[in-house]
């Protein structure tokens, strides 16, 4: 006789996390909601991650560990803690994270309540290196709306939000909604596209409570520099970033997804505006760093 599937499914990608791997599976085994599996997938940590995981493995059965030998970077090890779950319901927490108590139940709770949503978001905090957060109560309008255009659109007025308003990716889906997408896609803003794939695909419900909290450092050059290859490091050089790159990638799932005619016009001509205002904003950005850099005409110099 098999053993009975969770309801829920909690994925942990993690590669080198020893310092932080610990309170993460302290706030998921914490949780009030107790019906749960925690798929962890260790990507050729080189420090103690994975000793640390197997300990608590052994003092509690719901933990289960997967190891890849070679570094296959982030987006194929968050794709594979997908796979590997079981569970109704999904949600992947990062490593360097952790949740409130009732994290769990608030969130299924809300998916019970809204059977046509197949996305449960909550507030959330984004803590810094300095020892300060930054948290945000957007009170405006979420993905309720039965209309596929515009939770379209409100998807894309997130990505420009800031950091701390909306978290899709971080929050809990109903797995077979999640993995009718294919997951991450091999693309630099795999994030976005995984996004805006779960838009289309139904609508979303929100919890109005703090109910996680992510480890946020503020990027450095390097850290940007090195991001495609942390992606994947076998196809890093497919991940540039370009605003043709995001509308192809964007395209692509419109036109994927099941809409009418009408519907499917309608959401390409939002992407093509998006990527357009992402396309000035890069050559914006650029002319700002040549004046700045090559120049030496700063903001100040320009209007003192």
């Amino acid at each position: 006789m098999s053993e009975r599937t969770p309801r829920i499914s909690f994925g942990v990608p993690v590669r080198n996390g020893e310092d932080s791997i610990g309170r993460c599976l302290d706030s998921i085994l914490g949780q009030s909601f107790e019906d749960f599996e925690i798929v962890v997938s260790d990507n050729a940590s080189t420090d103690s991650t994975r000793s640390i995981v197997e300990a608590y493995a052994e003092r509690d059965s719901r933990i289960r560990l997967s190891v890849h030998p070679e570094n296959v970077g982030l987006i194929e090890n968050f794709n594979r803690v997908a796979r590997l779950a079981t569970g109704e319901f999904f949600r992947w927490v990062g490593a360097d994270d952790w949740l409130e108590r009732d994290c769990a139940s608030e969130c299924v709770a809300a998916l019970e309540a809204h059977p046509e949503a197949i996305v449960a978001t909550s507030y959330f905090d984004l803590e810094r290196e300095d020892g300060k957060s930054e948290y945000v109560e957007y009170t405006g309008e979420f993905l309720e709306s039965p209309d596929p255009v515009r939770r379209l659109e409100r998807m894309l007025y997130f990505f420009h939000a800031g950091a701390a308003v909306y978290e899709p990716n971080y929050s809990m889906i109903r797995r077979k909604a999640l993995l009718e997408t294919g997951l991450l896609r091999i693309h630099r803003k795999n994030d976005w596209i995984l996004s805006v794939q779960l838009a289309l695909a139904g609508p979303f419900v929100h919890v109005p409570k703090l109910l996680f909290h992510r480890w946020w450092p503020a990027p450095t050059h390097a850290d940007l520099q090195a991001l495609p290859a942390r992606l994947h490091p076998v196809r890093q050089a497919e991940l540039g970033l370009s605003a043709y790159r995001l509308l192809q990638g964007l395209r692509s799932v419109v036109a994927e997804a099941e809409l009418s005619g009408a519907q499917r016009r309608a959401c390409q001509r939002r992407v093509l505006g998006f990527c357009a205002d992402e396309c000035w904003k890069g050559l914006s950005n650029r002319f700002r760093r040549f004046r700045r850099d090559r120049l030496g005409l700063t903001r100040e110099r320009l209007f003192r």
